[in-house]
């Protein structure tokens, strides 16, 4: 009969137990080939050794010359994401109540405390032809209804000393003239000033002193979309099923240069750190013993699982 330490160092002998309760007392300690070993060899690992770039390449060109694979995924991600549509629209509650309200105020608060804005962004929105065209379009509608407002003419020939009827005629022609005048001149105008507007609003949305206003203003953004039932959030139909048309037909023709670049990026900048560069995986699991418990039954299972497939061949 071999004896006990011959039978735990064998890697191959796996000893069914009897119920799931005995998976869970199974220690990390005594068994040489545990989930935390595995772990362990994992979170030492970067990702260029776990796999190199050049094989990740080819990975990705194989999957992607599969183009019955990409149509079969897409009518999946489809299905899944009516499924999940048809749930939230059910869903009434607002984000704000799922979130509870300790977690709602720090969202808000967090939001408030954001320190200004990207001046290169801010700038590139506002110089963008959508926000000139709707600053023009303000300005013109705000000088032209002044003009008709205080009708100026009106009022000067209203007070001439001519006979009533005379005046009137005088004074009707006059505002047409200045309708059809004072239109064109305010479009000239706005061409050349729309600009110096759009410099003048990016100032005052970047300077410090208008911080904390903004900030306000953000958090009354934020807070209205919180304070919305879900199903009012869900984005429609028509436009998750095409995003979801419009990424599938991408991956069908994306170029191998593109490709190249999207990987390159990737590797150059996460090429040479491993899973403890990012957090201490180890003391994560040890925080949790559940945690623990949970991986050392999953790890187990999928050995027994191994095992009984080498039996069945």
């Amino acid at each position: 009969m071999p004896s006990s330490s011959s039978i735990s160092s064998s890697s191959t002998m796996i000893a069914r137990p009897s119920s799931s309760a005995s998976h869970l007392q199974m220690s990390s300690n005594t068994d040489p080939n545990t989930a935390r070993e595995a772990i362990n060899y994992l979170k030492s690992q970067k990702l260029e050794q776990i796999l190199p770039k050049q094989d990740a390449l080819s990975i990705l060109d194989e999957l992607l010359n599969e183009k019955q694979l990409i149509d079969d995924s897409e009518q999946v991600l489809t299905r899944n994401w009516q499924k999940l549509q048809s749930k939230l629209e059910k869903e009434h509650r607002s984000i704000a109540d799922i979130l509870g309200t300790e977690t709602t105020n720090q969202i808000l608060e967090s939001v408030q405390n954001i320190n200004g804005y990207d001046k290169d962004a801010v700038q590139a929105f506002l110089q963008s032809e959508a926000v000139n065209q709707l600053l023009a379009q303000i300005l013109y509608d705000g000088i032209y209804n002044f003009f008709q407002t205080i009708d100026v003419f009106g009022n000067i020939i209203g007070n001439l000393p001519i006979i009533g009827p005379i005046r009137n005629q005088i004074r009707d022609e006059t505002k047409r003239q200045l309708d059809r005048t004072v239109g064109p001149l305010i479009q000239s105008f706005l061409k050349s000033y729309t600009k110096t507007a759009v410099m003048e609003v990016s100032v005052f949305v970047l300077s410090p002193k208008n911080q904390q206003m903004f900030a306000m203003a953000n958090v009354k953004l934020v807070k209205n979309v919180l304070g919305r039932p879900v199903n009012t959030v869900v984005p429609g139909d028509d436009l998750g099923i095409k995003l979801i048309r419009d990424a599938v037909e991408y991956l069908k023709n994306v170029e191998r240069s593109d490709l190249e670049d999207y990987v390159d990026f990737i590797y150059d900048l996460l090429g040479d750190k491993a899973l403890d560069d990012a957090f201490n995986v180890n003391r994560i699991i040890d925080a949790s013993p559940t945690m623990q418990k949970s991986i050392d039954r999953v790890w187990n299972d999928l050995l027994y699982a191994k095992a009984d497939g080498q039996e069945d061949n």
